[in-house]
């Protein structure tokens, strides 16, 4: 027995993909903490290098502290952002 489907008949395929998450931040936030999060990966790969690239770590280290202070500034905004709005 065999049914037959008329696809004419179907609903609209409404599936889409939802916006990603950024839990109200801004998305230049979310930019750096992926910058960072790739630095930081960086600085352990070359941690397993022998001999130990000593200035390349210390550049690397020294723009993952600028990128964390331009990251809290983002933050720091952000929230007080969303704090004037709440009131």
């Amino acid at each position: 027995m065999t049914v037959l489907i008329e696809m004419t008949s179907r609903d609209q395929d409404l599936f889409y993909w939802p916006k990603p998450s950024t839990h109200g931040m801004p998305t230049e936030y979310w930019k750096l903490a992926g910058e960072i999060d790739t630095l930081q990966a960086r600085y352990i790969r070359l941690c397993d290098v022998e001999p130990i690239p000593v200035i390349e770590l210390e550049e690397i280290d020294d723009q993952i502290k600028q990128l964390e202070k331009i990251k809290s500034k983002v933050y720091k905004q952000a929230m007080k952002g969303a704090y004037c709005e709440q009131i």
